[in-house]
């Protein structure tokens, strides 16, 4: 074989191992498509508007989105005073995740119109309130608790604080995602599963805790009357007698009487409202006054479940 025919021959046995290395190449970058995972897709953001909310949303989503809360544990949510940050959290949601029955109509129309995300803005998909899935109970303020069932066009948006209307919201709140996001629909169900069944496990026993521990209660606020229903406490009175509206001397002295009558020993008062004045009532009727949250810290089910037990755990110590 002469020399040029050689140089062929190799040249072409070079040709086709760098043929074969290129196929098999291309055949692992094949392999390594099918079996492994591909880029994680991005993760539906919620914004909430409470922190209870927050927490159903966890529960609900927990890793497969992204929650965020615009309002903090303690914060009044009827005077929340957003900032140009809390807009630029609305920019990116995919839900926005809502009290309703105009806890935040003071300020988060705006807030929606400053974060420029037509995906959010009410009636659309990426909009869910409380109303969407429940009907809010009226309350006229000052009421007894035998009046309790009067209409009202006053409609009490702090309906988290039942746990089986958390309940009703979840589901509504799970439908939604499911919308949002159908690969994890079955992921988002059997959250919801869990959600119901911890809640329902823990209920007998906070009713329990409550027919021992309390009586009659007088509250500041209208804020617990859905907590109070769950509980099936009663409720004898509201030291307002409308909302932001101080009680005079006059009122005073009715909520003294209904605190004889009914044998009252607590008053509640929200972490955020006038402390003072209830204090003074409990003074003047020598019965205790207690700060009860409507929010506490925690994550998810564990979270929400939590907030039941630190009010209830606060109650009966206070109650002895």
């Amino acid at each position: 074989m002469d020399e040029h025919a050689l140089i062929r021959d190799i040249t072409t046995l070079l040709k086709k191992a760098f043929e074969l290395h290129i196929a098999f190449t291309a055949l692992l970058l094949l392999l390594a498509s099918l079996l492994l995972p591909g880029p994680a897709t991005a993760k539906t953001i919620v914004v909430a508007t409470v922190p209870a909310l927050a927490q159903i949303a966890q529960a609900i989503g927990d890793i497969d989105i992204e929650v965020k809360a615009l309002t903090r544990v303690g914060q009044d949510p009827n005077v929340f005073a957003p900032r140009p940050g809390h807009a630029r959290l609305l920019t990116h949601a995919d839900l926005l995740f809502t009290v309703g029955f105009g806890l935040e109509s003071s300020w988060l129309p705006s807030l929606i119109e400053l974060s420029g995300n037509d995906k959010i803005i009410p009636g659309s998909a990426g909009y869910l309130s409380g109303g969407d899935a429940i009907e809010a109970i009226g309350v006229p303020r000052g009421m007894s608790s035998q009046q309790m069932s009067e209409w009202s066009p006053d409609k009490n948006p702090h309906w988290w604080l039942d746990p089986e209307l958390g309940i009703k919201v979840a589901k509504a709140l799970t439908v939604r995602l499911s919308e949002i996001d159908a690969v994890n629909t079955a992921r988002y169900q059997q959250r919801l599963r869990l959600f119901e069944q911890a809640i329902y496990e823990a209920l007998p026993r906070w009713r329990d805790y409550m027919r021992i521990n309390t009586g009659a209660v007088i509250t500041y606020h209208n804020t617990y009357v859905y907590f109070m229903q769950a509980m099936h406490i009663e409720l004898a009175g509201f030291i307002e007698p409308r909302s932001g509206i101080e009680p005079s001397t006059r009122y005073m002295d009715h909520l003294l009487e209904v605190i004889r009558e009914k044998h009252v020993q607590l008053i509640w008062v929200e972490p955020y409202n006038n402390r003072a004045i209830a204090k003074r009532l409990a003074d003047a009727a020598g019965i205790k006054m207690m700060v009860l949250p409507d929010a506490v810290e925690g994550y998810g089910t564990a979270g929400y479940v939590g907030m039941f037990d630190k009010m209830i755990e606060r109650i009966a110590r206070w109650s002895q």
